[in-house]
């Protein structure tokens, strides 16, 4: 009983982590590339390509996983909070 208790706290830790780690990663990319684009706006282009960057890397490990549409809904959450759904 003890062990099936366990396993139970261990899969239900790994599904909440699992969660809140793509959705971390989805803010963090939006993050990043609304970084950029203020940047582009204040002509530091370099510090803007860069940044762009380190945001692509993050969404270059969602796509083409089982992961990526809900990765894909929070960033666009992220993106364009003023949308309403």
């Amino acid at each position: 009983m003890k062990k099936l208790a366990l396993l139970f706290s261990i899969i239900l830790f790994v599904c909440l982590t699992s969660c809140s780690s793509v959705e971390g990663d989805a803010e963090k990319a939006a993050s990043l590339n609304k970084e950029s684009i203020d940047c582009i706006r204040n002509q530091d282009l370099q510090k803007a390509e860069e940044l762009y960057k380190q945001s692509q890397e993050i969404i270059a490990q969602y796509k083409g996983t089982e992961k990526y549409e809900e990765f894909h809904t929070a960033y666009n959450k992220f993106m364009l909070p003023e949308i309403k759904k």
